[in-house]
């Protein structure tokens, strides 16, 4: 028995050093880009160029989520918006040119999700963080994001009448001419209301930290911390007896590496012990979040936990996306994370729509009326005609009719980031992966100009997520990129528990001693 007790240490152990050596640099990298992710507006402002990034993170085609829409700037001039920014170009597309003067520097900053033109000719765009309003005589966007009250990411913009209406990730800001004041509406809990949140958002919000609000993410910030610091300190632990050993060959004293060796030692041990149940849930919640153990949590429902974010008095909190009004039915469409409502006005209780196009779970990107009864919706499950009285959903491409389905995982196969039809007669489909093509053309978009292509950059945000999710890896690893969470989960915990049990029998034989 104790014979093979040791054999059991001496595989733990091996497990524990090579499987660390091997993995510490994903390690750190999940630890550097988890913390980065936490603080997204505080790195609003840092980009990284397409052009040192791998390809398939570079423009081409008006791809990677370029574009998400367009608005007519005069009957002539046309503005293009969406990740990319803004550019001016006309309905010809003869001519482009960047149309940003104004707007902080960042890409997340310059990220603009809806543009609008009021009846009084003013133009409005909306970014992650911002609010801008554009002043036509010097081509300049003003800033007047401080009239919102609210620290949230900002997600949608409308106009009805005169009325100008922002819509943030929990609440609705309502301003009317000469919208120098916004007024904040939270929406009215609907009737079947059930205090209960997907378990892949429990874990999302365990996983960050944001469960249990800024305190919450910051101990998960010192988690990251720790866990760069367990990586660094376990590859020393391998160099400095091989420094030592080298200098016993030579005779040269090895004091200074034996005491390096105990204190390297202890940081890695200590820590590592008393935090080892927090590292071990945000490993496994972290593999959780992606496939294939994600399809086990992304529809399941479970009770709000009282004191956590997802429990606040707010209902709404941190799910709202989308917002139309239908001008013939004479109501709204809200589309949320909970799916579709509608509401007779902005202070009535949302009704849950039953019949519904089919959406991805990354939410909806195209929503626009085309006639009494018939919207056009986009997401990364495709585009569809939509007819809202009968619920019916024709495939926009092949104009077959396709069953109403529950919000899926995105196929990518045709993944619908925006639409424009203010080129002419044109109906332009965006697709983040194969960029603009025609909805029933063959005929191709115009193209992409040279000084867009080079120019583009990814929010540092947005590359620590790539980074986050193993994507950025895609070029080493392949077909197994999708699988690359769950490895690693696997991984991680096989360290942390090889680790621990090493540990806990070295205390014990030193305490028994």
């Amino acid at each position: 028995m104790k014979e093979k007790k040791k054999k059991s240490s001496k595989r733990m152990r091996k497990w524990h050093k090579w499987l660390g050596l091997f993995f510490a640099f994903f390690i750190i990298m999940f630890s550097i880009s988890g913390i980065l992710l936490n603080h997204r507006k505080a790195i609003s402002g840092l980009d990284i160029s397409h052009s040192v990034l791998p390809k398939d993170y570079r423009y081409e085609n008006w791809n990677n989520g370029a574009v998400k829409g367009t608005i007519r700037l005069t009957p002539e001039l046309v503005l293009m918006y969406g990740g990319g920014g803004v550019w001016l170009t006309d309905t010809l597309g003869s001519r482009f040119e960047a149309f940003v003067d104004g707007m902080p520097k960042g890409a997340d900053n310059r990220m603009i999700n809806s543009m609008v033109h009021t009846p009084n000719d003013e133009v409005f765009a909306v970014a992650t963080f911002g609010l801008y309003r554009l002043d036509k005589e010097n081509n300049l966007w003003l800033d007047i994001s401080e009239r919102i009250d609210s620290h949230e990411r900002f997600c949608d913009l409308v106009v009805k009448g005169d009325s100008l209406i922002l819509l943030t990730r929990s609440n609705i800001f309502v301003a009317t001419a000469p919208y120098e004041q916004f007024d904040k509406i939270t929406l009215a809990v609907p009737d079947d209301y059930k205090r209960e949140a997907t378990l892949f958002r429990t874990m999302w919000t365990l996983h960050s930290g944001e469960l249990l609000g800024l305190a919450g993410k910051l101990f998960v910030d010192l988690l990251g911390i720790v866990v760069i610091v367990l990586s660094v300190t376990g590859v020393l632990l391998t160099i400095f007896p091989k420094i030592a050993k080298r200098r016993r060959k030579k005779q040269l004293p090895t004091k200074a590496q034996s005491d390096a060796y105990k204190a390297t030692l202890k940081w890695h041990n200590k820590p590592g012990v008393i935090l080892f149940v927090f590292f071990l849930i945000l490993t496994v919640s972290g593999t959780f979040l992606r496939p294939p153990l994600l399809i086990a949590i992304i529809r399941t429902k479970v009770k709000t936990i009282p004191g956590t974010v997802l429990h606040k008095p707010n209902v709404w909190y941190d799910k709202l996306r989308t917002l139309r009004y239908d001008a013939f039915e004479k109501d709204w469409i809200l589309y949320s994370s909970d799916g579709f409502f509608s509401l007779k006005d902005l202070e009535g209780t949302p009704v849950k729509m039953r019949k519904i196009p089919p959406i991805s779970i990354m939410g909806v990107n195209v929503l626009e009326q085309t006639d009494t009864t018939t919207w056009l919706a986009g997401s990364f499950s495709g585009i569809y005609y939509w007819d809202r009285q009968t619920g019916e959903s024709l495939d926009a491409y092949t104009m077959k009719k396709v069953a109403p389905r529950r919000p899926g995982p995105p196929t990518l196969s045709n993944a619908v980031s925006g639409y424009s039809s203010d080129f002419g007669d044109k109906q332009v489909v965006f697709d983040y992966s194969k960029g603009a093509k025609l909805l029933h053309s063959d005929e191709p978009f115009i193209p992409m100009p040279v000084f867009i292509r080079k120019e583009g950059k990814m929010s540092l945000w947005h590359l620590s997520l790539e980074v986050h999710v193993g994507r950025i890896y895609k070029p080493l690893l392949g077909v197994l990129t999708d699988l690359f969470i769950f490895l690693s989960g696997v991984i991680f915990t096989t360290i942390l528990v090889s680790g621990y049990i090493v540990y806990r029998r070295r205390h014990k034989k030193r305490k028994r001693g």
